[in-house]
C-alpha cells in the first residue's frame, strides 16, 4: 500500500452470527472511532450479513451482499473479492449468508493484536486489540449464552470488552438483527437497527436502546392482542397486564404518558369505555396536554365519544 489513508482505518471487534430457530442474521461492532459503523456493517433482511474492517474497503460489503444474493457461499464470495484486491492482506471481514454459511479473513498486515474465530453459524473477528483472546472470549461467550439472538450477540460483544478490548478505548458501536427469511419488502425485515456514533460506553447505550426496543415490541403486542380475533375478558387481562409491565420498563415518564394515551385510545375503540377513561384520567392529570391533543384528535376524527369523555374529566 503506497498511500495509507487513516481515515479509511476502521479498528474494531465484532461478531456476524445466524439464528437457524428465529431465522434471524446479526451483526455488531464496537471501535474507538466517530461513526464507524456506516463503513463496517452491512446486512439485508432474507440475504446475509458482512462485516468488513480494519483498512476498510466497502466493496467487501456491498459486493458480498450482491454476490450472496447470485447464490455464492461466503468461502467463494471472500476468495474473490481477496483475489481481486492488491490490499488484501489489510483487510478483516466475517460474512454469513441466510442459510448460515460462514467465512472470515484476517489479512497479515492487520494491526496486532489481530485475528478470528469462526464457528457454528457465527464468526468473530477483531483487530488492533489489547489481548490476542479477544476473538476466542467472543465465541465463548455466544456459544455460552442459551436466548434471543440480539442477547448472544450482545454477550459476545460485552465480552471483548471484558477482555480488554480496542487497545485505545470505546466510541461508538452498532447492532443490527434481520430476517433471514426471503422477503419481498426488504426495509420490513429489520427487527433491531442501533447506532451509537459518539458514546463512552456505548455498548451501556445499545443494551438501554435493545431494551427499550423490547419493551416497545411488548407494548405494541399487548394493543395487538386487544384488536384480533374474539375479546374477552382473559384477553383483555392479559392485554392490560402486559402493557402495565411493559410501560414501566420504560424509564422515561413524557414516552410513558405517550403509550398511556394510546393504549386508551385502543381500549376506547375496542368498546372499554371504562378502561379508558380511567386511563385518560391518569395521563391528563400527568401532563395536561394530552388532552389538548384528545380533543384534537376527536375533533379531527368526529369522535363523539371521546368528546364526551374527554368533557367529563
Amino acid at each position: 500500500m503506497d498511500k495509507i489513508n487513516y481515515a479509511e482505518f476502521t479498528n474494531t471487534y465484532s461478531i456476524v452470527a445466524f439464528d437457524p430457530i428465529k431465522n434471524q442474521l446479526g451483526i455488531s461492532m464496537q471501535t474507538h472511532n466517530f461513526a464507524a459503523c456506516n463503513r463496517v456493517i452491512y446486512a439485508e433482511p432474507g440475504v446475509g450479513v458482512v462485516a468488513s474492517q480494519s483498512y476498510t474497503n466497502p466493496i467487501y460489503g456491498f459486493d458480498g451482499i450482491k454476490m450472496m444474493k447470485e447464490g455464492k457461499l461466503p468461502k467463494q464470495i471472500l476468495k474473490d473479492l481477496i483475489e481481486g484486491d492488491i490490499d488484501s492482506e489489510y483487510r478483516q471481514v466475517g460474512i454469513i449468508d441466510a442459510k448460515g454459511n460462514v467465512s472470515a479473513y484476517t489479512g497479515n498486515n492487520c494491526v496486532k493484536e489481530a485475528g478470528h474465530r469462526t464457528g457454528k453459524y457465527y464468526s468473530c473477528q477483531a483487530n488492533m486489540m489489547l489481548k490476542n483472546t479477544v476473538w476466542d472470549a467472543m465465541g465463548n461467550a455466544f456459544e455460552s449464552y442459551d436466548g434471543e439472538l440480539i442477547d448472544c450477540i450482545m454477550n459476545a460483544m460485552e465480552a471483548a470488552e471484558s477482555e480488554g478490548g480496542d487497545i485505545r478505548g470505546a466510541q461508538s458501536a452498532a447492532i443490527t438483527i434481520v430476517t433471514s427469511e426471503p422477503i419481498e419488502k426488504p426495509w420490513l425485515g429489520y427487527i433491531y437497527d442501533f447506532k451509537v456514533y459518539d458514546n463512552p460506553k456505548p455498548l451501556k447505550e445499545l443494551r438501554r436502546l435493545i431494551n427499550l426496543k423490547k419493551a416497545n415490541n411488548c407494548i405494541d403486542s399487548s394493543q395487538i392482542m386487544l384488536h384480533e380475533g374474539i375479546l374477552d375478558s382473559t384477553k383483555i387481562s392479559s392485554s392490560m397486564e402486559q402493557f402495565n409491565f411493559a410501560v414501566n420498563k420504560i424509564p422515561n415518564q413524557d414516552s410513558r404518558i405517550q403509550y398511556q394515551f394510546y393504549y386508551a385510545m385502543s381500549l376506547l375503540k375496542c368498546g372499554l369505555k371504562d378502561e379508558s377513561i380511567s386511563l385518560f384520567k391518569s395521563v391528563f392529570t400527568a401532563n395536561p396536554i394530552w388532552k389538548e391533543l384528545a380533543i384534537r384528535i376527536a375533533k379531527s376524527e368526529s369522535n363523539e365519544c371521546l368528546s364526551q369523555i374527554i368533557n367529563n374529566i
